[in-house]
């Protein structure tokens, strides 16, 4: 073989090696800027205790070639700490929000092995290579070889890696502190193939939902322009649904997209719903995952164990002690959506520590129904909190929120025959704002906005009243109302009720509450009782003879909550269900009503309605433009018109207001100094509002 040739083969096997080591441990371009003696990265021989010995093949031990560390390295070390990275040994499982089953798993340890696989075939090749050019290899792996120091990225966890060059992509300088900031940085390392820590050809985690094909997603149109999406898996579009599909929040305008492709990204939370925030907390969840020493062997919610809601699962060896690896369960929530909890088998635990009680004990859920989706709230509220809502109710004078004979729809005062309870609203009350933001608290809300949630609606059943089933959503099928109520798209609408009991009523008395398509927990297919069988049961008890007329309403109300899921009242329980799917459709399961009570003892009630983005009557409510154009050419008032909203700002001309603060009646709202923002409010006619200095009005 002729001299040329053989230099070709050698320059082909050469650029052959740099291509498959290039992804571990070279920058790309290293064998194009630099002469061929050079292209052996130092760092690839020492991690193998390979020493070259001939002095002509390399420069002087002084010009060992060394490649800069990451560009945000050491903030981040600061975070996650110089001696350990926590994310060592524990595998990221993700989930889709409200999903109990993981959509992808971290392979860390598939992972190291490929690539210590593939580094060991790759040094034999070099080491042919090198006898072909006369350059000796010693091996210095004995005992008193000391070990050369490991360079920083190889200290690094794979997600450790993943992150830092995650946030290389970004124009601007990211924090380590801010939630927007580490979602686009985790949703960029999670869902770029390149980057991923993920096997994306397991991944099943993108859009729940079927695409219309007249409305394409625009990430389409960018990928047909650009050729973006293939370096990126489907989570991109499960985070990003679409114009048409996201509604806006009101930190909205704070929400940081992904580099090149510049879609909106995922939150991330706990299982319990807690929200990850800030790199700080990511690395506190992974160290709490590797100190908890429960079970052993891969895991997850109810499997092998229906009585287990642990899941934090170990995935090594059983019985390998601290060496074996740890999962960190993370639920992705697509950009505009709110969380939901992801419940796996009935009677299903979720401890919440991060939410306290009015006694400090800590707030949990126990699962009541799969289909719909209800949930026991324990520890929530107490006695006390429940007779001051119940006292200021009553109390209460002003028209639009004192007690009356309840009322149905999406707009006015509307009265239904089949809904005979009474109610009025707390909307700014001490108690009712604590309860309130406990709520959000367990609604998986990282700050509380007054915008997603409705008054507590404090709710009285005498004897033989009740409230038909119906759904919490409100439906606007032909698109009437001002407001935008399709929550599938860009709409808001109620997603969430947590209901509070105020009294206690006994078995046989009535007043549960009926979820019409749910059945009792833990009772068999061939146990069900159907609704003919269910009243001559009720009848023959004659528990609502002369009380009930037959065939009434309220007759089968009765017989159905006597065969159907139904949840007693009892003072101080609380209960949580959803309306909505998390993609933002409406859940047709979760119909309920509220069963006539048949004793004379009346039947407290409060609840709370969550939305999954802003409310009608608020600025930045969605709407229907047509209909907003309609009222305003036919001079119609708009809706909502006995609710204001004003904002209140300190001018700073009374020297005497520089520490202000704003008071609704005895409630604290906000502070109202000259340092402080303006405090936007919606309120109502003859609502008072005060501000006070030091105490003083």
């Amino acid at each position: 073989m002729s001299t040329r040739a053989k230099l070709g083969g050698i320059c082909l096997l050469s650029y052959a090696i740099g291509v498959l080591l290039s992804p571990y441990f070279l920058p790309t371009d290293f064998l194009t800027v630099n002469v061929a003696p050079l292209f052996i990265d130092k760092r690839l021989l020492s991690a193998q205790h390979i020493s070259i010995t001939n002095d002509d093949a390399l420069n002087n031990e002084e010009d060992e070639l060394e490649l800069p560390p990451m560009k945000y390295e050491a903030p981040y070390k600061q975070v996650i700490g110089d001696d350990d990275d926590p994310f060592h040994g524990v595998d990221i499982v993700l989930h889709r929000n409200g999903e109990p089953d993981p959509c992808m798993r971290q392979q860390q340890q598939q992972q190291q092995s490929q690539l210590d696989g593939d580094a060991s075939s790759s040094f034999t090749l070099l080491e042919k290579l090198l006898e072909r050019l006369g350059v000796t290899i010693a091996n210095d792996n004995s005992d008193d070889a000391a070990a050369p120091s490991t360079p920083s990225k190889e200290t690094l966890s794979p997600l450790s890696q993943s992150i830092l060059r995650s946030t290389e992509q970004f124009a601007k300088p990211l924090s380590f502190d801010s939630k927007y900031d580490l979602d686009a940085t985790l949703t960029h390392a999670f869902a770029t193939n390149t980057q991923s820590i993920f096997s994306n050809a397991q991944s099943s985690c993108g859009p729940t939902w079927e695409q219309d094909p007249t409305k394409p997603h625009y990430l389409d149109q960018v990928n047909e322009n650009y050729n973006l999406l293939s370096s990126y898996s489907s989570l991109l579009k499960y985070c990003d649904m679409g114009i048409d599909r996201t509604p806006i929040q009101p930190d909205h305008n704070n929400l940081v997209r992904l580099a090149q492709v510049k879609s909106l990204p995922c939150t991330f939370h706990t299982r319990e719903g807690l929200r990850v925030t800030s790199l700080s907390m990511l690395v506190e969840l992974a160290r709490e995952v590797k100190s908890d020493k429960s079970g052993e062997g891969e895991c997850g919610v109810g499997d092998n164990n229906e009585e287990s809601d642990q899941q934090t699962c170990t995935s090594g060896n059983g019985g390998d002690g601290g060496n074996a690896r740890k999962e960190l369960h993370l639920y992705a929530v697509s950009a505009g959506r709110v969380f939901m909890f992801a419940p796996k088998h009935v009677g299903e635990v979720f401890e919440l520590p991060h939410v306290k009680g009015p006694q400090g004990l800590p707030v949990s859920l126990q699962v009541m129904s799969l289909t719909p989706r209800v949930f026991d709230i324990y520890n929530f509220f107490n006695r006390d909190e429940s007779a001051a809502i119940v006292d200021k109710a009553l109390k209460e004078t002003s028209e639009t929120h004192k007690m009356k004979r309840s009322s149905t729809g999406a707009s006015g005062y509307n009265l239904n025959s089949k809904r005979t309870s009474e109610n009025g609203f707390d909307t700014h009350g001490k108690e009712a704002q604590i309860v309130k933001r406990r709520c959000m608290d367990i609604l998986g809300f990282d700050e509380y906005e007054e915008s997603l949630t409705d008054g507590l609606q404090v709710l009285r059943y005498n004897k033989t009243t009740g409230y038909f089933p119906h759904m919490d959503w409100i439906d606007d099928p032909r698109k009437k109302e001002e407001h935008n109520f399709d929550s599938a798209g860009i709409g808001s609408n109620r997603f969430a009720t947590i209901l509070l009991y105020m009294s206690d009523l006994e078995a046989g008395d009535g007043g549960e509450t009926l979820f019409s398509h749910g059945w009792p927990a833990g009772q068999a297919e061939e146990e069900h009782v159907q609704l003919d069988d269910a009243i001559d049961a009720l009848r023959a008890s004659g528990d609502v003879e002369g009380i009930l007329k037959r065939d009434s309403w309220e007759e089968k109300m009765v017989a159905n909550c006597r065969s159907r899921l139904a949840v007693r009242p009892h003072s101080s329980r609380a209960v949580l269900f959803y309306s909505q799917h998390p993609d933002g459709s409406v859940d047709q399961s979760s119909l309920h009503g509220g069963c006539p009570v048949i004793t004379d003892q009346p039947k407290w009630a409060a609840n709370l309605w969550a939305w999954n983005s802003i409310r009608g009557g608020f600025p930045g409510s969605p709407k229907n433009e047509h209909v907003v154009e309609k009222n305003r050419a036919a001079n119609k008032s708009p809706e909502n018109d006995q609710q204001k909203h004003a904002t209140f700002i300190n001018d700073k001309s009374d020297e005497s207001m520089r520490h202000a603060q704003l008071f609704f009646q005895d409630t604290f709202w906000g502070n109202y100094g000259f340092d402080d923002p303006p405090l936007g409010i919606n309120t109502f006619k003859g609502h008072k509002w005060h501000v006070r200095v030091d105490g003083e009005v």
